[in-house]
């Protein structure tokens, strides 16, 4: 049996009340409130010269729908290295009024591998996200861009280290915060107690360090400060190797609408999109393919 979070997401909902489909109603609340944000720490940055961009599904949607795509309900930005720690440094005087930060490597961190921006005063409970580590808000998920060594041999060693180092957290993630109801899932299945396993022992072994300190060493594994040819969003969806492509298939940044904002953009969203979706990516796909949500409450204020 093959196993992926959505699969494990999708059965899971099947067999609990706490949990429901997110209505289309409280889907378009959620998309309003995340493109209010996704505004304003546009313009926040854009007056600390620091650029924000579209990435991933967000850039998607922009590209084809001309915003949102219509079954998702997240944004995925980005930074260049550079403009990411700026954010850091400067998220206390310029963004907490309105928003909370948690990031590797900060005084605010993170049970993931990369950046997060929350909102106060809203609450979000999402089916298979319920870490002690982060607030139960609406979130922007901002991902770093890095430079890639030009070395061949040097490059493999990083992207394989960075890759160890976030399997480590997210095995460390599961033995310190078990989510009991994905868990209960695997448990019925040979394979899923197998691969339960393998996650427990190593999360077990490596546990001398608290899950964010992990964290914390992937974003140092990733960040490299020679500036190079080549780029990478190592804690994307394709991880190190997955990612990397021409410093010029992203800088200098492009401008593109979605909704009736106009954000920063990759230089060549064909090129990128290409890589990360296959050259298909305009065309629509499978409804067994659309990614389904599942919440537990939620209130914007």
């Amino acid at each position: 049996m093959t196993f992926n979070y959505k699969m494990i997401i999708n059965e899971l909902s099947k067999n609990n009340t706490e949990f429901h489909p997110i209505s289309e109603h409280e889907k378009e609340l959620l998309k309003g409130c995340l493109y209010d944000m996704a505004c304003d720490l546009d313009e926040r940055c854009k007056k600390n010269n620091i650029k924000l961009f579209l990435v991933g599904g967000s850039l998607l949607g922009a590209i084809r729908h001309g915003g949102f795509i219509p079954w998702d309900d997240d944004m995925d930005m980005a930074l260049s290295r550079e403009d990411y720690i700026k954010l850091q440094n400067i998220f206390e005087r310029e963004f907490s009024d309105k928003y909370e930060l948690r990031c590797p490597n900060t005084k605010y961190p993170n049970g993931n591998r990369f950046m997060q921006i929350y909102k106060k005063n809203t609450i979000l409970r999402t089916l298979g996200e319920d870490n002690p580590l982060q607030p139960k808000s609406v979130y922007i998920d901002i991902f770093p861009y890095d430079y890639v060594p030009k070395n061949v041999i040097y490059r493999r060693i990083k992207g394989i280290r960075a890759n160890c180092l976030m399997l480590i957290a997210s095995c460390v993630m599961d033995y310190k915060y078990p989510n009991k109801l994905i868990q209960g899932y695997l448990k019925k299945d040979k394979d899923g107690k197998k691969l339960l396993l393998y996650r427990k022992v190593i999360g077990k072994i490596f546990s001398f360090y608290k899950p964010e300190v992990w964290f914390a060493k992937v974003d140092k594994a990733i960040t490299f400060k020679e500036k190079t040819e080549f780029i990478t969003s190592a804690t994307g969806r394709k991880h190190y190797f997955g990612e990397i492509y021409d410093k010029e298939v992203f800088f200098p940044l492009s401008r593109i609408k979605f909704n009736q904002h106009t954000f920063y953009a990759p230089n060549n969203c064909k090129e990128y999109l290409n890589g990360l979706y296959g050259d298909d990516y305009m065309k629509l796909p499978n409804n067994d393919k659309k990614e389904s949500h599942f919440i537990s409450e939620l209130s914007i204020n």
